[in-house]
């Protein structure tokens, strides 16, 4: 029998005191500050926990070794190894909406450029960054925008004060808290969306047909394309591309996605269209004969053969862009950083040097390393990248400028901007743009947005801000 009063835990009952570890630390001479938290903050972890705990289902909690090592973590009071137990949980769920999304489908929406041939299988999962896999599931909406927001938060949070780095930080009873709260309820509790399933099930179908799709089934297919969002659209067009001009796709494969690439193209807008318009002048520049043709043959079928000749160095700067956002999420993302800046100035001298149609995308790239992950060590901000950034920004004309503004209420810039480290590198770009701007009402959207800095992520709120930038965004 399940006795259902709820008992609040005293903090002698959840752990033993402070002092009887950190006098077995000083015995042996080791570091005993910031190491354990204080019996206080454990009581509210003791006090408060019971009453969540209770609230779960039973058959949550069945299998939950993340929350018994959670509790584990906070009786011995090692707050940052708890919310590193629950961070690791929070992973492996999104890996496994990723899962039930199409593992193929998640790779071509997270993985970009030549790296995509490597990603196959849910094994390749763990080759994601933490970051990549969070962004992908907000772009997929795997999870919402508000969701988003409190995650990158809480692995900001894990990454500057939890085990995983040194740090010199510590963390309360009420944030641990909290954060659990937001990862079991909003992601461990959470199931994909109806949208998502319905494309996993729409690409599995069209992988299992052994016939040509009738025309019933193409008119359903149409008619569930008006129920998607755009960015559900969008990673169904460039997954359909990719499964068309792959040479082991078979002739009833290629001919059911001929069938329903029109009805997908024309739900798509242009940014998506110019991408594989991107992908196949990549084709031809690495004499990928074969797929070539075939991307020829469904721009043909779609009607978009105007997408098919970008410049070259449209398709080089999409390249330089994904290579730099990558290097930005990975490993040693200081030194590896400025090179290829570097390269990207290569082809940019002046505003004029930048196609229109990669502008969006490279200054939002270029915007995020400049803002930084918001970290203490080096402003959070490549040393030897933080001049070239500054160098780009300077070559903005006022639509650059329009760009930088419109970036800012980007989820993954926007979501930064909560971390007073991030507002002061805004704050930098802000004062460089102001300058350069023609317009005068570009200049006073741009002075509205420095003289509040910390309230400029919210500033597309403001009703003064959207009258001041109606003539350049429509909200």
């Amino acid at each position: 029998m399940i006795d259902n009063d709820v008992v609040p835990l005293e903090s002698q009952e959840l752990a033993a005191e402070t002092a009887i570890f950190t006098s077995y630390l000083e015995k042996f001479g080791l570091p005993t500050e910031n190491i354990i938290a204080t019996t206080d903050e454990r009581k509210i972890v003791g006090q408060n926990l019971p009453s969540f705990l209770e609230a779960l289902p039973i058959e949550e909690k069945r299998e939950a070794r993340y929350l018994s090592k959670f509790i584990g973590a906070t009786a011995i009071g090692l707050f940052d190894a708890a919310l590193n137990y629950v961070w690791n949980e929070v992973v492996l769920n999104l890996r496994k909406k990723a899962t039930i999304y199409g593992i193929d489908l998640f790779f071509d929406a997270s993985v970009g450029g030549s790296n995509r041939a490597s990603y196959k299988d849910v094994s390749d999962l763990g080759g994601l960054k933490d970051s990549v896999l969070l962004d992908t599931c907000r772009k997929l909406e795997l999870i919402s925008d508000i969701v988003y927001r409190k995650l990158d938060h809480i692995l900001t949070m894990r990454n500057e004060v939890a085990a995983s780095h040194p740090n010199v930080e510590s963390i309360g009873g009420f944030e641990l808290l909290g954060w659990l709260q937001t990862c079991v309820k909003d992601v461990l509790q959470d199931r994909p969306s109806d949208s998502a399933i319905r494309i996993r099930a729409l690409v599995d179908n069209l992988k299992s047909r052994q016939d040509v799709i009738d025309k019933d089934s193409i008119t359903r297919i149409s008619h569930e394309l008006t129920n998607l969002s755009l960015a559900h659209v969008h990673n169904l067009l460039v997954s359909i591309f990719g499964m068309f001009v792959d040479p082991s796709t078979s002739q009833i494969l290629r001919k059911n996605i001929s069938l329903i690439a029109i009805d997908v193209w024309n739900c798509a807008d242009t940014t998506v269209k110019y991408k594989i318009g991107a992908m196949i002048d990549g084709y031809r520049t690495n004499l990928q004969q074969d797929r070539l043709e075939k991307g020829i043959l469904f721009l043909t079928t779609v009607d978009g053969r105007m997408y098919e000749t970008l410049p070259a160095k449209t398709v080089a700067l999409e390249t330089l862009a994904d290579k730099l956002e990558d290097a930005h999420e990975g490993w040693d993302n200081y030194y590896n950083e400025p090179p290829i800046m570097q390269e990207i100035f290569g082809y940019c001298r002046s505003s004029n040097d930048i196609p229109k149609e990669i502008l969006p995308k490279l200054i939002r790239v270029v915007f995020r390393c400049r803002i930084g992950r918001g970290l203490t060590y080096r402003s959070g901000v490549s040393p030897d990248g933080r001049p070239l950034y500054d160098n780009f920004f300077s070559l903005m004309d006022d639509d650059g400028i329009i760009n930088c503004i419109l970036i800012i209420f980007h989820p993954t810039i926007n979501s930064k901007l909560n971390n007073t480290i991030c507002q002061n590198h805004l704050e930098a770009i802000l004062k460089i743009l102001r300058p350069l701007a023609i317009s005068d009402r570009l200049k006073e959207i741009l002075e509205f947005l420095i003289s509040d800095i910390p309230n400029a992520s919210k500033a597309n709120r403001n009703p003064r801000f959207r009258e001041l930038s109606s003539p350049f965004i429509s909200w």
